[in-house]
């Protein structure tokens, strides 16, 4: 028998760059992650204001729903947040299958994995939020959430101009710094999420209007229009959770539960963005 042992190799190879792009990326999260919560529990952020108890929310802490122990409160806000991790546990499957066939790049992998895996941790984080009412784990949801934004930024500086690690590290430092504004202003984490949301559209906007093939627009223009419109969506629906509660659609699936689908619609309108550019220039590369 004659096997083909070079192509068995390069299997091999592809499969270990593979996993090492997307340990890389969980590992970056993790200990972000990790950093911020160790500096929140050090007691750096106390005196940053937070709504905390169940009269913030729309949706009755108590509930006689069956198979569901009475301690969990608002099941329907708690147990929502566990679609972030499923969904970026999607993508995330999606992002390396296309990586082992040579859709996208192994840096495309890479780029596309984090964003994947802080939708992973940010579920557990708004769940111990909902479940404990804590002041820290609070601080610790509003942190996380600004990343998500930059690395959008990110991503789009890395498709526009390539991959520059000193400037994702410099613009990741002060994104995660911004996060101090709230020891300034009782509105400063509002400032600094609109100041990143801001931009994050401002490239979006760019990549539209560098985009060069005609056949990718629409399908570009309806995701971009659809994350935005997820976006406002989830920022209307959660201001108006204690309002939308005195009519019945939003008794038993408050405003709030509903944001938290809106914002879940952001997350997976945006990769339904970047991966048709990420698959074109792979393409184009190959030409």
């Amino acid at each position: 028998f004659d096997f083909d042992t070079s192509g068995l190799a390069d299997e091999f190879c592809r499969l270990i760059e593979m996993d090492l792009a997307v340990s890389r990326a969980a590992i970056l999260v993790v200990v972000s992650v990790a950093m911020a919560t160790g500096i929140t529990w050090l007691g750096c952020f106390d005196s940053v204001v937070t709504e905390l108890g169940f009269q913030y929310y729309g949706e009755p802490p108590n509930h006689s729903i069956p198979f569901l122990p009475p301690q969990l409160k608002m099941p329907a806000n708690t147990l929502v947040n566990l679609g972030y991790s499923l969904l970026g546990l999607s993508w995330l499957r999606k992002f390396s299958k296309d990586s082992n066939s040579g859709a996208i790049t192994k840096r495309d992998l890479f780029v596309g994995a984090v964003f994947c895996c802080l939708a992973v941790v940010y579920g557990p984080v708004q769940f111990l939020r909902i479940v404990t009412q804590q002041h820290r784990f609070a601080v610790i949801d509003q942190w996380i959430t600004l990343p998500f934004f930059s690395w959008l930024v990110v991503m789009m500086d890395y498709l526009i101009h390539g991959w520059n690690t000193e400037r994702t590290v410099v613009f990741m430092a002060l994104s995660l710094a911004s996060y101090s504004l709230t020891l300034v202003h009782d509105l400063g984490f509002e400032v600094a999420l609109g100041g990143h949301i801001l931009l994050a559209i401002l490239y979006g906007v760019q990549i539209l209007k560098a985009s060069q093939w005609k056949m990718l627009r629409p399908k570009l223009l309806r995701a971009f229009t659809m994350a935005i419109v997820s976006c406002a969506g989830f920022v209307v629906l959660k201001l108006l959770d204690l309002q939308l509660a005195q009519f019945p659609l939003f008794q038993r699936f408050s405003g709030h539960f509903w944001s938290k689908i809106a914002d879940m619609l952001q997350i997976h309108f945006v990769c339904r963005f970047f991966h048709p550019i990420m698959v074109e220039n792979a393409r184009n590369k190959k030409l």
